[in-house]
């Protein structure tokens, strides 16, 4: 009972990860008085299906038993037209997110995209009339699904800075201790975004001017009352303001987009400026650049004596921009062209190369290749295979080249000189590859 109330408690929180669409589908899709509103019955049907979570083992269970309890929640809430049709499917989808809730560890990709969701609503919400009265309650969901994404992920890093597991329950004091520093960072940038960081710089503000007023009035010796101001001449009456009119929904998401345009134009020439001076000044922004590393990474001077070691910076500018060209180069080329023998180097890489495609060669012939095995394993296993098929001359050839694969590949992977290009070559030529 204890794990069904935790993961009924991930339950009502996915529930409110995505509750503007579940708001969007009540406002739009149902119609008429029902036993239950909707959207109540979504967090009913995933704890149903969190009970019903180790009866329904298999993945056709877990399916046909989220078709029943969404058909059973779209009955509830009294959804019969053909309309209300994704009524149904949101039920579904939520008993199932409660039949698989067990099974999912990291929750963070759900609250980034509950919080995605959240940010689309709140554009959006106060631009649509039949909208527009649920912008309050979503602004409360936001900022509590807002304060469980960051407690959520705050525990993942401890786990990983303190080497626990997924499971395990992180030391007592160390948990206490860092969500009372988390709370007080929400507490206090709550208490900033209530308007107590305006008033307090106001208050500063009118300090200051206080402050300066009295020294100015100290200094000129004047500690009567001020002259008289002469009121200011009449000025001309001013033309009424226009009217202004709300942009859009559309011209505020274009608004957006221009401006995550314009931010990556900028980062891109701003890119390409620092390559050209880093290859066009002769060193000179190198050395300010070391220089500028330098000056960061340097330590105050300790008192005690003890022992420390020499360090020296292995970070070059050269062999890092090669690495990112050449992982992009890598990522954007299609499998086909990255394992190819033309674009093999040298010989460990070319014998490599026959080892894994002689491997898919015995697999297209029927071969079941079984991953625990080794290298020498794998191909007695082969020859075995092979001993059972008809082809007896062929079957010979091939055992003496696989032997022969064998010696190069584990000259690969173990020895210290490079292996000869020219009988490389003589082999894959061997195995027909």
């Amino acid at each position: 009972m204890k794990s069904a109330s935790r993961l009924w408690l991930y339950c009502i929180v996915e529930w409110l990860l995505f509750l503007p669409v579940w708001i969007v589908l009540q406002k739009y899709l149902q119609s008429g008085a029902a036993l239950l509103p909707w959207i109540y019955t979504l967090p009913l049907v995933s704890m149903t299906g969190v009970l019903l979570r180790q009866k329904c083992n298999r993945k056709w269970k877990q399916l046909l038993a989220a078709l029943i309890l969404g058909t059973l929640a779209g009955f509830i809430a009294g959804a019969f037209a053909l309309k209300e049709i994704p009524l149904y499917a949101g039920a579904a989808l939520c008993a199932y997110l409660g039949i698989t809730a067990a099974g999912r560890d990291n929750r963070l990709r759900i609250y980034v995209a509950g919080i995605a969701v959240y940010f689309a609503a709140t554009i959006a919400f106060a631009r649509i009339p039949l909208l527009q009265p649920s912008v309050a309650g979503l602004t409360w969901s936001g900022s509590l699904c807002l304060v469980l994404a960051l407690l959520d992920s705050n525990a993942s890093h401890l786990r990983y800075s303190s080497f626990s597991g997924a499971g395990s329950r992180l030391p007592a004091g160390l948990r206490r201790h860092n969500r009372l520093f988390v709370l007080l960072f929400i507490a206090v940038a709550a208490v900033l975004a209530a308007g107590a960081g305006k008033a307090l710089g106001t208050l500063i503000w009118h300090a200051a001017q206080a402050f300066f007023g009295w020294l100015g009035r100290l200094f000129s010796g004047s500690g009567g009352t001020a002259p008289p101001q002469e009121a200011p001449p009449p000025v001309m009456p001013e033309m009424p303001p226009a009217e202004t009119q709300e942009p859009g929904l559309l011209l505020m998401l274009l608004n957006y987009a221009f401006y995550a345009l314009g931010a990556a134009v900028l980062a891109v020439v701003l890119y390409c400026g620092l390559r050209w001076l880093y290859r066009n000044t002769g060193g000179l922004w190198r050395r300010f650049i070391d220089y500028l590393l330098s000056l960061l990474r340097r330590e105050s001077i300790q008192n005690d004596t003890a022992y420390q070691d020499e360090e020296k910076s292995i970070f070059t500018w050269e062999k890092t921009v090669q690495g990112v060209r050449d992982y992009w180069k890598n990522r954007l080329a299609s499998p086909s062209r990255r394992d190819r023998w033309e674009g093999m180097n040298g010989g460990r890489e070319r014998t490599r190369w026959l080892y894994r495609h002689w491997l898919n060669a015995k697999r297209a012939e029927g071969y079941l290749q079984r991953n625990y095995l080794t290298p020498q394993e794998t191909m007695a296993d082969i020859a075995e295979w092979n001993a059972g098929r008809k082809r007896q001359r062929k079957n010979e050839a091939d055992t003496a080249a696989s032997a022969e694969l064998l010696h190069f590949y584990n000259q690969a992977r173990y020895g210290e000189a490079e292996l000869p290009e020219s009988e490389v070559l003589r082999l894959k030529e061997k195995l027909k590859l």
